[in-house]
């Protein structure tokens, strides 16, 4: 063993290298509070290595970016902890990063001969900071796409340079290959080569000047005690690194991985808010609108960031003590409790915004539903195709295409014709049998009279018309019974063909009334003598292929608790809640009802 050891080193030199690199006095004596910088070192090692692995199954384009990371998290041994590792361990970096700056400015080791290594160290900073900025961009969903058009937005708004510095990011005009390709080699290539560079500057100059003793300690003390670096440093640094490895893994295991939005979708409204870390940022620009954006975007951060830089500069005392940096510390801690207070502020408003809240809601569902569909294969124009499988959401996206022009849901949209909230339920057809002209409905060209019959009996009345659509959740026998009485022995017969009752056609054919089939011809052509003839003002649309029909129809159904739905929702939902459950720990009851009210 002896004779290979000493092969080696004649070779290599390997001792004399490890005796160099370890071989390093600690004045003072080794120290918990010295394990910040070798906590670095060893999460940035990790982010490698996950990141190499990540590499390994990474498309970076936009139409392949969101399913390589699904294929990763979903159908890769371990994919979903690796990538978990590398998101969470972005931010533990950020933390450390941050952490580590204010115990080097408590110590005073920014000061005369260590003003390089202060300075190397801001700029370590800000390279991590990167780090965060272009991977949120790189799994392609929701939230990095929209957190993404923020910064980059942000970006834009810096006098003179900031449309080019934003073009340059994007790589044109618009978010898409060109944008992800140039955050890829940004965040794979450019930011390593950096923090490598600037660590190796911030390591050398470290063991050129030693460690920074504790202020109170006396200067005979930090003379004899005197400890090596290894073994003795390097026990607390290896103990410190198993935490966080050990807090890391865990958070991971707790979480379920990284989240995995639904794939980025340009088209929709997602309220996107950036990165943890850059929330107090987010939220200073609410206050700086108009001719003060500048002073949130420019203003602000150049000077935080100066100061950092001019610290070592204009603080000449050479004294260490607090005491004796009494402005000094009021200015650091003045702006990091302005960074919190925005931070916390900024959670607390998106926490209270129910525009918010339902998003999330609304994003974890269809995160979920995104895994399930993705499972059946992602086709080549890319991750957003995968929806194309889920009759409610291209059912959605036809409405949007064709219909909100003349109809409203929730408030949204035309007026032209009838408003769609509520489309095809008890209460929905009750209020069109009492007043066909209420502004949800036809209005003033409609020629069917509004009647006095009580709420209950237009109840009993719409539950048989509904009734013979068979799309109808939980038909009550008995109002069924008595609405079939009061529809095909009143007056109803006298305009409306049903059943075996075919007279007059002054209004539309009751038969299967909103069933698929009915819905189907409608739209396709509602002036057909057995809708409204003549008297239609509604365009038919005849174009819709019958996957797009399909869908839409069971969108205009999803618009009601009372209507049967099929699609690939119901088949995903006990799964999905199991899953949520057991990963997840939210409250399955509110879960539930969010899932069963988008069908």
């Amino acid at each position: 063993m002896s004779a290979i050891r000493k092969w080696f080193e004649d070779r290599t030199g390997m001792s004399t290298l490890i005796k160099f690199a370890l071989d390093e006095p600690v004045h003072g004596g080794a120290k918990w509070s010295y394990i910040f910088g070798s906590g670095l070192i060893f999460l940035f090692i990790l982010q490698a290595i996950t990141g190499i692995i990540m590499t390994a199954y990474y498309s970076p384009s936009a139409t392949d970016a969101w399913g390589s990371v699904y294929y990763l998290q979903h159908k890769t041994s371990f994919g979903w902890f690796v990538r978990g590792i590398h998101h969470f361990g972005s931010s533990a970096m950020m933390i450390l990063a941050i952490v580590h700056l204010f115990q080097v400015f408590i110590f005073g080791a920014y000061k005369k001969p260590r003003e390089l290594n202060w300075i190397s160290g801001v700029i370590l900073l800000m390279v991590i900071a990167g780090f965060g900025l272009t991977g949120y961009l790189l799994p392609w969903d929701q939230k990095g796409y929209w957190a993404t058009q923020v910064a980059t937005n942000i970006m834009g708004t810096i006098p003179v340079i900031g449309k080019y510095i934003k073009s340059i990011h994007l790589g044109g005009s618009d978010y898409g290959n060109f944008t992800i390709t140039r955050f890829y080699t940004l965040h794979v290539f450019l930011l390593p080569i950096s923090l490598l560079s600037f660590v190796f500057v911030h390591l050398a100059l470290f063991r050129k000047h030693g460690v920074t003793p504790y202020w109170k300690m006396r200067e005979e003390t930090i003379h004899n005690c005197v400890d090596p670096f290894w073994p003795d440093q390097v026990f607390k640094d290896i103990v410190f690194a198993i935490g966080m490895y050990a807090a890391l893994a865990g958070w991971v295991f707790w979480q379920g991985g990284a989240e995995l939005q639904a794939p980025a979708d340009p088209a929709s409204n997602y309220l996107a808010r950036p990165e943890w870390y850059f929330l107090f940022l987010f939220q200073l620009l609410k206050y700086c609108q108009g001719p003060f954006l500048i002073v949130g975007t420019v203003i602000v951060p150049a000077l935080a960031i100066a100061f950092l830089f001019a610290l070592p500069f204009i603080d000449r005392n050479p004294s260490k003590w607090p005491s004796k940096r009494i402005p000094f510390f009021c200015g650091v801690f003045s702006g990091l409790a302005g960074v919190v207070a925005l931070t916390i502020l900024a959670m607390h408003h998106d926490s209270q915004d129910i525009h918010i809240i339902h998003q999330h809601e609304e994003a974890e569902i269809q995160a979920a539903l995104a895994v399930k569909l993705a499972a059946k294969g992602i086709a080549p124009s890319g991750g957003l195709s995968i929806f194309e499988n889920d009759p409610l959401i291209l059912g959605k996206k036809v409405y949007e295409s064709n219909c909100r022009v003349c109809h409203k849901v929730q408030g949204e949209g035309g007026d032209t014709g009838p408003d769609f909230t509520g489309f095809g339920s008890r209460e929905w057809v009750a209020g069109l049998l009492k007043n066909p002209k209420d502004a949800r409905y036809f209005k003033e060209p409609a020629l069917m009279p509004p009647t006095s019959l009580p709420d209950d009996t237009l109840l009993n009345m719409s539950e048989f018309i509904l009734s013979q659509s068979g799309g109808l959740l939980n038909p009550n026998v008995e109002r069924v019974a008595k609405g079939q009485e009061l529809v095909l022995n009143g007056n109803c017969v006298i305009c409306h063909a049903i059943g075996d009752k075919e007279l007059k056609m002054l209004g539309p054919n009751l038969t299967a009334y909103l069933s698929k089939g009915w819905l189907k011809e409608f739209i396709r052509n509602p002036a057909a003598p057995k809708f409204y003839g003549t008297r239609n003002k509604m365009p038919q649309f005849d174009k819709l292929t019958d996957k797009e029909m399909d869908a839409l129809i069971q969108y205009l159904f999803s618009l009601s608790k009372d209507r049967l739905i099929v699609s690939e929702r119901r088949e995903y939902v006990k799964e999905k809640l199991i899953c949520f459950w057991t990963t997840q720990h939210k409250d399955i009851d509110r879960f539930w009802r969010q899932i069963l009210s988008k069908g």
